[in-house]
Formats: C-alpha cells, sequence, structure tokens
C-alpha cells in the first residue's frame, strides 16, 4: 500500500466510530514526517473539494454508480468511499485548486508530534514552521486568515495577501500581519511575540481594555494576562530554536532546563538542594535530553535518576547539598 493510500486509510478511519481506539495507532503513523505530509495534504484536499460541488463535474456525477455490487456492511463501505474519493482527490488537487480557489471558511488542526520542528505550507502559499509539541487551529475565511497557537511555538512567513489580515491569536494576545516573518510562543512567563521581518501589530486584552504594540524587526514583546510588555530587543535564544542545536551562554541551570524542556515530550526536573548559581555554556542537540542531562550531571557533579519513562531528574550529591544558598 502506497502512503497516499495509508493516509486515506487513516482518513477516513479517523473520521468513524472507532477514532478514539485508533487514536494512540494514528499518532504512532503521523509520527514520521512523510506520513504527516502526506495526510494534511488530504486533509487541504478534502476541505477545498467542497469547494467543487458547484462546478459542472460537480453537478454531472452520477452516484448511482458509486452502489455496491454485493453485501457489505454500511460502515465498511463507508470507509471504502472515503477513502477511494481522499485518494482521487490526493491525486487531482494539484491540478484543481488553483482553478477552484475557495471563497469560505476553511478550518483544519496541525501539529508537530515528532523530534524536530515540522514545517507546512498552507493553500495561501504562506508557510508555517511548528516547534516540538506544538498545535496550531486554522481558519481561513474569505475576510481574514485566522489561527490559534494552542500549545508550543511557532514561526509563521505569511504570503502577502491585502484583502485578507493573517491573525494569530494565542492565551488572551494576537499578532495582525499582512507579509513578514515572525514568532509566536506560549511560554511559562506569557505569550512571546518576535519578529523577524516586516511589521507586526500586537494586541492584548486585559480587563476590557486593549493594548497595542508596533513592532520593527528584531523586537520582542511578551502578552501575559492579556498585557503586552514593552517591546525589547530579541536575543539569539528567542529565535534559534528552528536550528537542531541550542546555544546557552552562561545562563542559569534552572532557565537551561526550561528552555529545553520546551522541545519534547522528555523533561528534566531539578533537585531543589541544586545550587542556583550554577550556570550553563555549551551546545546541545535540541532531540537528546539525555545527553543534556548526563552532561550537566558531569559538568556539575550531579547525579541522573530516571523517575518514570519520560522524565530525567538532576540530583545533587550528598557532598554539594550545602553549596544551596536560601
Amino acid at each position: 500500500m502506497s502512503r497516499e493510500q495509508d493516509a486515506a486509510h487513516w482518513f477516513a478511519r479517523m473520521r468513524g466510530p472507532d477514532a478514539a481506539t485508533a487514536r494512540v495507532e494514528f499518532e504512532t503513523w503521523y509520527a514520521d514526517p512523510q506520513n504527516a505530509a502526506a495526510y494534511d495534504h488530504l486533509v487541504r484536499s478534502w476541505d477545498q473539494a467542497k469547494f467543487l460541488a458547484n462546478t459542472p463535474t460537480g453537478r454531472g456525477r452520477n452516484l448511482e454508480l458509486a452502489r455496491p455490487g454485493g453485501q457489505r456492511s454500511s460502515f465498511a463501505l463507508g470507509v471504502a468511499l472515503v477513502a477511494a474519493v481522499c485518494l482521487c482527490l490526493f491525486l487531482a488537487i494539484p491540478h484543481l485548486q488553483h482553478t477552484f480557489a475557495p471563497k469560505g471558511s476553511v478550518q483544519q488542526e496541525i501539529a508537530s508530534t515528532g523530534d524536530t520542528p515540522r514545517t507546512i505550507t498552507l493553500v495561501d502559499g504562506s508557510r508555517i514552521t511548528l516547534d516540538r509539541a506544538s498545535r496550531l487551529v486554522i481558519d481561513f475565511g474569505s475576510d481574514a486568515r485566522r489561527l490559534r497557537l494552542e500549545a508550543g511555538r511557532a514561526r509563521f512567513e505569511v504570503a502577502h495577501d491585502r484583502a485578507r489580515a493573517f491573525i494569530v491569536e494565542a492565551g488572551a494576545g494576537s499578532v495582525i500581519a499582512h507579509g513578514t516573518v515572525f514568532d509566536v510562543a506560549i511560554a511559562p512567563g506569557g505569550v512571546e511575540i518576535v519578529l523577524l521581518q516586516g511589521a507586526v501589530e500586537a494586541r492584548g486584552r486585559a480587563g476590557g481594555t486593549e493594548s497595542v504594540r508596533r513592532l520593527v524587526p528584531g523586537q520582542k514583546v511578551v502578552a501575559t494576562a492579556g498585557r503586552l510588555t514593552d517591546p525589547v530587543v530579541a536575543t539569539a535564544r528567542d529565535t534559534q530554536w528552528i536550528e537542531p542545536m541550542i546555544e546557552f551562554d552562561a545562563v542559569p541551570l534552572a532557565e537551561a532546563v526550561a528552555e529545553f524542556n520546551r522541545m519534547g515530550e522528555r523533561k528534566i526536573v531539578l533537585d531543589p538542594a541544586i545550587s542556583p548559581r550554577l550556570r550553563v555554556t555549551g551546545a546541545f542537540r535540541r532531540d537528546d535530553p539525555e545527553t543534556f542531562a548526563t552532561t550537566l550531571a558531569a559538568t556539575f557533579g550531579l547525579s541522573v535518576q530516571r523517575a518514570d519513562s519520560v522524565t530525567l531528574k538532576l540530583a545533587a550529591e550528598p557532598a554539594r547539598r550545602h553549596e544551596k544558598k536560601p
């Protein structure tokens, strides 16, 4: 079975009665970037297919040809038909999408579940790079291109469209852009917005009052409970997340661990007895938390304990516990 056929099978199954029980198996299959690309392409194709109904081909279709020749259960027949239609759309949509551009709302949810960032090209030509463990809801309409970051972090390379603003919401903050490049991240301290190219308008709402900040490239603001900070200069750490390596230069240990924990499912926790004076310098692979933890342990005389299958604990050795200051 080809990758496209697999995608059609999963598309049909995840819309059937056993979707909940198949979720784990689907997520395992979807974690492969090539599988994810095939599935997302199919979802976009399906969303666009509804706009073909008013074409001459759509109006002239003969549904009698879809009747089964033998006895089948209604569910099995439905899955087969949906899978067949999906596969046909998957192959045909590249030739049709420029002719039949959607005019209504097209909504979908995308996620990045692997160990590396995931890049998706949207129907308007914009590109989105999702960080690890990130989730985004897309809702494109005729008047605006709306997106909501539900978890994690993303970079948006926005295709220019004078008629439709590109609006990204996260928490109680939002960003309005037309043609630009910017990052939005849901962090422990609030929603972080960093502008790389062009210009954006960041907005926050708290207590019925809206605040607005207009950024220039290289600036960053944070929205906390709907309140926006004044713009500050973004650091290299704010924008390097898209690279395979992460670099620290005399960063406090707790801060470095918190930054690393934003990147995947495996987490590192710190023993409260560890000195807060420790600082981290070096470059580390983002997809290798175990090496990061063992390197920290060797550098600072700590031990690594496996609390469970997804948690590594850095613990202070007994001889070093007295170093912690109140």
